[in-house]
């Protein structure tokens, strides 16, 4: 009965081990690598992905066990598993060594004498084979108290190890352990998945992907979960999430070339966590395999029509950087969001712009709500008093904005003027409760502002000082003509000013309670307009930072009959399309 016993727990750790040594490449901006790391899940500061503690590998086929770097990696075992769970080594306290302990039975040249060792010691409930320190081990155990970890360790004259915050294991779907990983130097553990129909696909927790998974703990990014997919493969699931692949298909293949441009220009983006590129808006949105998904075959056609071609200014692969639409206004030169000019980042026609829910948009805030979000950012103005578009571009774009209070000024620029109050793009007027609409001379309708300032007359010259419904002290700050009896036309923006006294009056303090004014509108009735703004109004345009090519504009471009080519090269002034 012992026999069978023993002989059970050694069939349900066995696995076929391999030693096959593949190369991964390494390559400079003027290849397309073979091969691409996408991380799935990690820790990082933007808090685009979550870290996990325990991730589910799934496949059709057997799932095999390798060990990478970033050259190459060697295939060591097939698990005869489909179903794989890989989580961090258990300890108590997170990221301190000493917590948790394993017995460590033997060290071992490779991974393959270490399994013919095995069969010696499978008599102990949890007993597997480790890579810990650059080479392989048998362990025994995960002990969370030292009194149990040494005494098996003194029943066959084992030695403790502590659990380590840089270790993962790996285990069935019974919950036992088959493999420990300590990738402390520059190695990970790779999980490969049989290729079915020469197309390798894997589940990682529950999304499918095409290619490998790779884990490794890195110190500021917790268990990091890695795709390691063939680089066109993984431009299939870009194309799905960034645009949509039913869109006229010049417009897609357009946007394939400028995904794998970007790719070329930024892989390595991501390298101090371990990998090449994010699957998030900070690099490029990426869904994983499109087997089987919305627009496949037209993901998989606009990639593999342009395989290989990339965007290139001087020789060099571009900064193929791109965005959803400016609503109809041209695009921006790059000076004028970001702080350099970049000679194929100019500004183009963007007239073609397919409609789209973005075109056009609005955004409403109240002056407590801008405040509270300007302290949110630790800029304190106090009471907001005005906030004004004060220099726009030649494509329309707001450069310069300032937020006035009574406390002070706060000015922001280029796209920090959108990003200051979440908004969709730069392109936007500002309009405000307090705003009045009066006919000039040529019939014309344009808007004033109605002032809270106070007037005061002292021997032919006038005095202002703003009170704006707060208690002031008045001093001179503008010398200004003095009113006459004559009809005045109002421009844009021009300030309607009200008198307070005529004569020599000394002011020490004043306190203004009225904060609006009626205003007779045409058809007789009268609304109060407020002396300053309590409510401001974000008309705009667009969505993104409007630099380089529109997502929506290649639509309308193809719609009008330009080729992917003619689409690229008209929002890249001066770029070829190579093929490399």
């Amino acid at each position: 009965m012992r026999k069978k016993i023993l002989c059970g727990a050694f069939a349900a750790i066995f696995f076929v081990v391999f030693s096959l040594i593949n190369i991964l490449p390494v390559f400079s901006q003027n290849q397309i690598p073979e091969w691409i790391r996408i991380g799935v899940f990690y820790s990082d500061i933007y808090k685009k992905s979550n870290p996990v503690d325990s991730v589910k590998i799934e496949a059709k086929g057997s799932l095999f066990l390798a060990i990478s770097d970033d050259k190459n990696f060697v295939t060591i075992a097939d698990t005869k598993r489909n179903v794989l769970t890989v989580e961090k080594d258990v300890y108590k306290k997170s990221d301190q060594e000493g917590s948790n302990f394993h017995v460590l039975v033997g060290r071992y040249i490779s991974y393959r004498t270490a399994q013919d060792a095995l069969k010696n010691f499978s008599y102990f409930k949890d007993v597997f084979i480790g890579f810990v320190n650059g080479g392989y081990s048998i362990l025994a155990g995960s002990f969370d108290n030292l009194t149990d970890a040494q005494k098996l360790a003194s029943r066959i004259s084992g030695s403790l190890v502590f659990t380590s915050p840089t270790m993962v294991i790996v285990k069935d779907q019974d919950g036992k352990i088959i493999f420990g990983f300590d990738g402390q130097d520059s190695k990970y553990l790779m999980i490969i998945p049989q290729s079915q129909n020469g197309v390798e696909r894997i589940k990682i927790g529950d999304r499918w992907f095409r290619g490998r998974v790779e884990f490794k703990r890195i110190k500021g990014s917790d268990m990091t979960v890695i795709n390691v997919s063939k680089f066109e493969e993984y431009l299939y699931g870009v194309i799905r999430m960034e645009i949509d692949p039913f869109w006229p298909i010049e417009a897609v293949k357009a946007f394939a070339v400028i995904a794998r441009t970007y790719a070329v220009r930024n892989i390595g983006k991501h390298e101090v966590q371990g990998f090449d590129l994010c699957p998030t808006d900070h690099c490029q949105v990426y869904g994983g395999a499109v087997d089987g998904t919305y627009g496949e075959k037209q993901a998989i056609a606009a990639v593999d029509s342009t395989r290989g071609e990339v965007i290139t200014y001087k020789g060099i692969p571009i900064d193929a950087v791109y965005f959803s639409s400016t609503g109809g206004i041209p695009t921006e030169d790059s000076e004028n969001v970001w702080k350099y000019p970049v000679e194929y980042l100019r500004s183009v026609d963007n007239s073609k712009e397919a409609k789209n829910s973005k075109s056009s948009w609005l955004f409403q805030f109240t002056k407590d709500e801008i405040k509270n979000m300007l302290k949110k950012r630790n800029i304190d103005v106090g009471d907001i008093l005005d906030v004004q578009a004060v220099e726009y571009t030649k494509a329309g774009r707001v450069l310069r904005l300032k937020i006035i209070g009574t406390k002070g000024e706060y000015e922001c620029q280029k796209e920090a003027t959108r990003l200051l109050f979440g908004l969709y793009s730069q392109a936007y007027t500002i309009a405000t409760d307090a705003d009045v609409a009066v006919v000039d001379e040529n019939g014309k309708v344009k808007k004033v502002r109605i002032s809270g300032q106070k007037i005061l007359f002292e021997d032919g010259s006038v005095k202002r000082a703003a009170v704006a419904g707060q208690k002031q002290n008045f001093e001179e700050i503008e010398k200004i003509l003095p009113q006459t009896s004559e009809s005045v036309y109002l421009s844009i923006y021009d300030e309607v000013y009200q008198s307070e006294e005529v004569g020599n009056f000394e002011f020490e303090d004043l306190t203004c309670s009225q904060q609006y004014i009626d205003v007779v509108n045409p058809d007789g009735s009268i609304d109060k307009v407020p002396l300053v703004p309590t409510t401001y109004t974000f008309n705009g345009k667009g969505w993104g930072h409007g630099v380089g090519m529109s997502q929506w504009g290649a639509k309308g471009l193809a719609e009008s009959g330009y080729n992917y080519k003619q689409i690229i090269k008209h929002y890249y002034t001066g770029v070829e399309v190579e093929k490399r």
